[in-house]
């Protein structure tokens, strides 16, 4: 295996602080670094290496809305308001006994049971259908007891999320937030984004919703790009201390707290205490909501 591409550290890093030169343990060391950087994202409540994130906020009618990742590279998109996309329907509704369409962020996923009990689930990556009209074309062509209809294409990753919609009765139709356009100020470094001049102001010019995100249900939704190219030093080293530590305890006895042989004889650091003064070290990093 490999560490994982978000890893908070290497292998060569970890092997190094260790004084490590052999190849046999790679692979555990390996798992210990992408487990070390899980607790650490675990704990702070954010992700640390850059990448794009997709998320539908909750601003509950307010200027301001934080994202959950710092600092921003940049902001791709910030959107709300609601607007049909396509419609899904089943071409067995008559002898489905139950038929579901669900979206969770990365996938369209149909599930349907037909009147014998056969269970089916199909899947449309949005990583492998990046816009509804090729969401549509997939599930026409290659999604057996399906059918979708078009009705204006949009990005996949900005549909509102659902799961296990029916569509026996009736279609299931899925939206996206369609207004893209208001003017917004952003600080990088706290993940907030303000709104300056709303798109879709009240009639009244003192109207109370004026310039003011939407309320509802998580109804804005922000692609952008945030976290470090390069991790800080002194989180890489939190990294690679919880690492070194897993490496070490697999083959210890953790119950143990010293040991004595005649004249010779150790103490081992309590476990909490070790793990309080590496949560210390992440404290300028953990994200308090």
């Amino acid at each position: 295996m490999a560490v994982d591409t978000y890893a908070l550290t290497s292998l060569t890093s970890l092997k190094s602080w260790m004084g490590l030169t052999g190849t046999s343990d790679d692979s555990v060391l390996e798992s210990a670094i992408d487990r070390a950087s899980d607790i650490i994202e675990l704990y702070c409540d954010r992700k640390f290496k850059s990448r794009t994130f997709y998320e539908f906020a909750q601003p509950n009618g307010e200027r301001t809305l934080t994202v959950d990742n710092v600092p921003i590279n940049s902001i791709n998109t910030v959107a709300y308001g609601s607007s049909l996309t396509f419609s899904i329907t089943s071409d067995t509704s008559s002898t489905d006994v139950l038929a579901t369409v669900g979206n969770d962020g990365d996938e369209i996923r149909l599930r349907k049971v037909a009147s014998d009990g056969t269970t089916t689930t199909s899947t449309v990556a949005f990583s492998s259908y990046a816009t509804t009209s090729l969401i549509v074309n997939q599930i026409n062509s290659g999604v057996s007891g399906w059918s979708a209809t078009l009705n204006k294409n949009a990005y996949a990753r900005s549909l509102y999320r659902f799961g296990g919609r029916g569509v026996i009765d009736a279609p299931c139709n899925l939206e996206y937030p369609r207004d893209n356009v208001s003017e917004y100020r952003v600080d990088s470094d706290t993940g907030k984004i303000h709104i300056i001049v709303d798109r879709f102001p009240g009639i009244r010019s003192d109207d109370a919703s004026s310039n003011r995100f939407p309320t509802g249900f998580h109804p804005v939704f922000v692609e952008y790009d945030a976290g470090y190219s390069v991790i800080p030093d002194d989180l890489e080293q939190v990294a690679i201390e919880i690492a070194a530590d897993l490496y070490r305890e697999r083959k210890q006895d953790r119950t143990l707290s010293g040991e004595s042989l005649g004249d010779y004889n150790y103490s081992r650091i309590p476990v909490t205490e070790l793990l309080l003064s590496r949560w210390e070290k992440l404290q300028p990093y953990r994200d308090i909501r």
